[in-house]
């Protein structure tokens, strides 16, 4: 039966050394927490290895384990985000070539959502979602995205999983929007001294035509990574190029392919260099997927963008109100906010809905 680490004092060195089948490789270990995860707990391992140890286990690991705050583990549980990281690693790691770090071990308890993920250390700086990114870290999201998308693109009957990759429910769209409205009073509420009125009126916005808006997507479904921004790469950059390693698949699910690029682009440029590229990057993922074998047009690439230019302000507004509160999560959902909520604008994406606007 495999074994699962839920806390920090379950991951032993007898723990590891079972879980790697190397039983007596790993004498003792080391846990340092890794950055200020909401949803899930990141530890860097450092392992003391015998002598004998395989040549291939390294003497740094990263686990992942649940988080141990019981209101993210309980909104875990119900959004299935644990299943999916899990999921990620298990059934489509081989499939895509979207860089992602190496697994080493991959189990959870399907009915407790406990689980336990032990990986490579990927190397990189994290990106800084407050900050913004250059042209050149944008550029690599943009690319990576493609290896993800394309080898998933129209694949949704093929590839879905009933316990954690499942085919969208016709009455989705009809509740992710009850979803939204019933937590957007929170977000004003919390945010409303914090962000400027036009941010709020497509806030207001977005609870009247989520639904509507979503039914006018052209493209088929493929793999998203769903939460696909700065905080969740890792970045290796060497003069005017980056090089990403794609971060944190709790939120991977069947949907349409540019929502990933325009919450990226949305959410990590600052807004002269978003308003000057967008176009330039909309037309880069198309030719990416073009030279990937995909068949589409660019006319729907871009529509769909255009779509997906809410999905920043949408998880702004959700994720602030499901997970635990802190200062540094406050602000970064205030500034994805911000600079979707000026994204929509500028796309014009309320002219989809009734021809109308904010």
């Amino acid at each position: 039966m495999d074994r699962i680490a839920a806390t920090i004092d379950e991951l032993t060195a007898g723990f590891i050394s079972g879980a790697l089948n190397c039983d007596g490789a790993v004498r003792d270990v080391s846990a340092t927490r890794i950055g200020t995860g909401q949803v899930a707990l990141s530890l860097r391992l450092d392992l003391d290895l015998s002598d004998d140890a395989p040549p291939d286990l390294p003497q740094v690991l990263v686990a992942k384990i649940p988080s141990p705050d019981a209101e993210s583990r309980e909104a875990a549980r119900m959004h299935l985000t644990y299943h999916k990281e899990v999921g990620f690693y298990r059934d489509l790691a081989g499939v895509v070539s979207v860089p992602h770090p190496t697994v080493r071990y991959a189990v959870i308890d399907a009915a407790s959502g406990d689980f336990t993920l032990f990986m490579h250390q990927a190397h990189g700086d994290v990106g800084d979602q407050l900050a913004g990114c250059s042209l050149a870290d944008a550029t690599a999201m943009v690319d990576a995205a493609v290896g993800l998308h394309a080898p998933t693109w129209g694949r949704a009957n093929e590839l879905a999983n009933d316990g954690w990759l499942t085919l969208p429910d016709p009455s989705g769209a009809s509740t992710r929007q009850a979803i939204y409205s019933m937590l957007l009073p929170g977000f004003i509420d919390r945010f409303q001294h914090r962000l400027p009125t036009d941010v709020m009126d497509a806030a207001r916005w977005l609870g009247d035509n989520l639904e509507q808006l979503l039914a006018l997507s052209r493209l088929p479904l493929c793999v998203v990574h769903g939460d696909y921004r700065l905080d969740n790469m890792l970045f290796e950059r060497t003069g005017q190029s980056s090089v990403v390693t794609v971060l944190d698949w709790q939120t991977a699910a069947f949907s349409r392919g540019p929502n990933d690029i325009a919450y990226c682009v949305g959410s990590g440029l600052q807004l002269d260099d978003r308003r000057s590229h967008e176009l330039a990057f909309v037309e880069r993922y198309w030719e990416g997927l073009i030279g990937a074998g995909v068949d589409c047009t660019l006319d729907d690439v871009r529509h769909d963008y255009t779509i997906g230019t809410v999905s920043g302000l949408g998880m702004a507004v959700i994720a602030s109100q499901v997970v635990t509160a802190t200062e540094r999560g406050d602000e970064m959902f205030a500034v994805m906010a911000e600079r979707h909520a000026q994204q929509m604008i500028d796309n014009d994406v309320f002219a989809l809905v009734h021809g109308g606007s904010e």
